[in-house]
């Protein structure tokens, strides 16, 4: 054992085995991973290590191997390493197969893995699979009965319904974890709980009861020296007081954040209250100061290898430089961006689809052996019953749960399904890129809840005005895409202006109030020396959008090769 590093020694001294040591280093290491990320990566590399080599080199340890990649998961997972938490997590489910095999113990890391992989396709801003992951975990933790890790994936999926611009189940979710945390009398999960809860209050609106909340997370951290959380608390009590307006408390608030980050080395924390700093900087009508704050966050996620981090940078960037009224440069960063994202979400599908796939196996040996027992005992009705649920929940995955429309992925299949079509019949395929225009004032007047109203209101007033075969998808956030099967871009462009002149003539009804909303529309039809796939189609009709924005909004342009008119 002379080897092996003195913490490791105190872990194991006395265990009954090498296995049983290894599977107290894990267990220590995911116990440390957030308060001291550092000591939960060093233990596990050692698990790791113990779990693939001497005695066995030839055939691994398989639950400290995946308890090991487990933590390490959910650790690069933490600092934005969204790629490699993502393989690892998919490592994990790959060595232990069956949930029904060895009882707790796989379940427990599955549930784990799985978590992490929706947390981490909700940092992609993939809600879709980030619900779809956690709610796998949630049920797996169900059947468990681990009502700890229930309550940890209520939050989890908390999280994910408020930033899909669903508050209300959000709060609902999030209710149901604090409830969960304190009466397993877990201090750090009511302090998270509390903390998810407050950001999910702003977006409704209530930038009183999002304060009380967070401060009451933020009480609780220090009371019970919940040190991860203290940082977590004081990074949302900034954006809180940014949300509301109060840009002098958000940065107070945003740089003690900031400096316990850079004091714990906790980069993508620091990155974040960055990026926060930034938006309050232009908040108070300081382009220039945030200009500098988003490119020291660009710095620090390109040295982190974070490329979401990296297109939200170039994002708020091309921001800063259109406020300074440096339009080539706001152009050049809003590229990149745009570039950036794109190979992040190709990545991203890459991967699910992996996920998907590990996970697909063991749902099948489950699946049958479930429709045997049913045959078994002629309850052939439950079959069917099931397969008209599962279509049900099939159909709804496709959809946006917001507008009902075709979500970003389902858009994306259906939309390459017609480009091939389209092709091979020698006919026009052209797509049209648009958003609401000033949609952040609308929200910041009105609220998140009218927001919602209006892209419903958008949605539904465009879906009907459109024939059978044209495709509609929300691309993401404010934005819309159109796919048009053999319509040339001359054709696209008066539908473009019929639906842009419709929607001005039909406000939004707000409380007996008229609420007035134009489009800004970009158009681009295909051709095989511009890219030939529908990314890359997608790309220039969102360049041609950005041309509209530039040209004063309320207005459609058609993308030419050069230059754009």
């Amino acid at each position: 054992m002379d080897d092996i590093p003195r913490e490791v020694k105190a872990l194991i001294r006395g265990a009954q085995g090498l296995c049983a040591g290894i599977d107290l280093v894990n267990r220590a290491a995911w116990e440390c991973r957030l308060d001291d990320p550092e000591r939960a990566r060093r233990l596990a590399a050692w698990a790791h290590a113990a779990a693939t080599s001497g005695a066995y080199a030839a055939e691994p340890y398989r639950l400290g191997l995946a308890a090991s990649l487990r933590t390490q998961a959910f650790l690069h997972n933490d600092v934005g390493n969204y790629s490699e938490a993502l393989r690892l997590s998919l490592q994990v489910l790959e060595l232990l197969g069956d949930p029904n095999d060895d009882a707790s113990e796989v379940r427990a890391l599955m549930i784990d893995a799985l978590g992490t992989m929706s947390w981490t396709y909700r940092s992609y801003g993939d809600y879709g699979a980030a619900a779809e992951y956690g709610m796998r975990a949630f049920r797996l933790a169900e059947t468990s009965g681990d009502r700890l890790r229930q309550a940890r994936l209520l939050n989890i999926l908390g999280n994910i319904y408020a930033e899909s611009n669903d508050p209300q189940t959000a709060v609902d979710m999030g209710e149901r974890a604090l409830a969960q945390f304190r009466e397993l009398g877990m201090a750090d999960g009511e302090s998270v709980a509390l903390n998810n809860l407050a950001l999910t209050y702003l977006q409704q609106g209530d930038g009183a009861r999002a304060l009380a909340t967070c401060q009451e997370s933020l009480r609780i951290a220090h009371e019970k020296q919940v040190n991860a959380v203290k940082l977590t608390a004081l990074s949302t009590l900034g954006e809180i007081y940014l949300g509301i307006g109060k840009f002098a408390d958000a940065e107070l608030h945003l740089r003690r954040a900031l400096t316990l980050s850079r004091e714990r080395s906790a980069r993508y924390d620091e990155f974040l209250n960055l990026l926060n700093l930034g938006k309050t900087a232009l908040g108070r009508q300081q382009p220039a100061a945030a200009l500098a704050t988003f490119e020291e966050a660009l710095t620090l996620a390109t040295a982190l290898s974070d490329r979401v981090g990296q297109f939200q940078a170039h994002q708020l960037l091309a921001d800063a430089h259109e406020s300074l009224g440096e339009p080539a440069a706001a152009l050049d960063h809003y590229k990149r961006f745009h570039g950036l994202k794109e190979t992040v979400f190709s990545e991203n599908a890459t991967q699910r689809l992996a996920g998907l796939r590990v996970i697909h196996e063991v749902e099948t040996a489950q699946r049958d052996a479930e429709i045997h027992y049913l045959r078994t005992i002629e309850l052939n009705k439950e079959i069917e019953e099931r397969k008209v649920a599962q279509a049900a929940l099939e159909h709804l995955a496709n959809l946006d749960p917001l507008t009902g429309l075709l979500n970003r992925r389902e858009l994306f299949t259906r939309g390459e399904q017609e480009m091939q079509r389209t092709r091979a019949a020698g006919q026009p395929f052209t797509a049209i890129m648009f958003d609401i225009d000033r949609f952040k004032d609308v929200n910041d007047v009105y609220g998140h809840a009218i927001g919602d109203q209006a892209l419903i209101h958008v949605a539904r007033s465009v879906r009907q005005s459109l024939r059978e075969g044209e495709l509609i998808g929300r691309y993401g956030g404010d934005e819309f895409v159109i796919l048009l099967p053999g319509s040339p871009s001359g054709q696209a462009e008066q539908i473009a202006e019929r639906l842009r002149a419709m929607l001005v003539q039909k406000a939004l009804i707000v409380s007996d109030q008229a609420v007035s909303l134009t489009l800004s529309l970009g158009i681009a039809e295909y051709r095989v020396d511009t890219g030939g796939t529908l990314d890359a189609l997608l790309a220039l009709a969102d360049q041609a959008l950005y041309a509209s924005k530039q040209a004063g909004r309320d207005r459609c342009t058609i993308y030419r090769v050069s230059p754009l008119v």
